[in-house]
């Protein structure tokens, strides 16, 4: 998210349109680098959830708000970021 989006912004500033594995190569990076964060953080996260004794409801609650949501938003951040930069307007007669 912060490395395509910092990029896209640069591109798409300077007017430069980038091939299709310039462009997607940093939103693999971002997942990649949240893949890891996400993955140092699933021990501590089942550690307290096994502590605290949660429901299924609250266990999978937790585990969404965690995991999940951060991953869905650095996609979906980072993905618009490549699009943006990659997108060409169109003339209209």
């Amino acid at each position: 998210m912060i490395l395509s989006r910092i990029l896209a912004r640069k591109r798409i500033a300077a007017g430069v349109r980038p091939s299709f594995k310039a462009a997607w190569a940093p939103v693999a990076f971002d997942i990649i680098v949240i893949g890891i964060l996400l993955a140092a953080l699933w021990g501590p996260a089942t550690t307290f959830i096994y502590l605290m004794d949660f429901s299924l409801f609250m266990t999978v609650l937790v585990l969404m708000v965690l995991i999940y949501a951060p991953l869905q938003i650095v996609i979906i951040v980072s993905t618009i970021a490549a699009v943006r930069s990659r997108w060409e307007e169109k003339e209209t007669e």
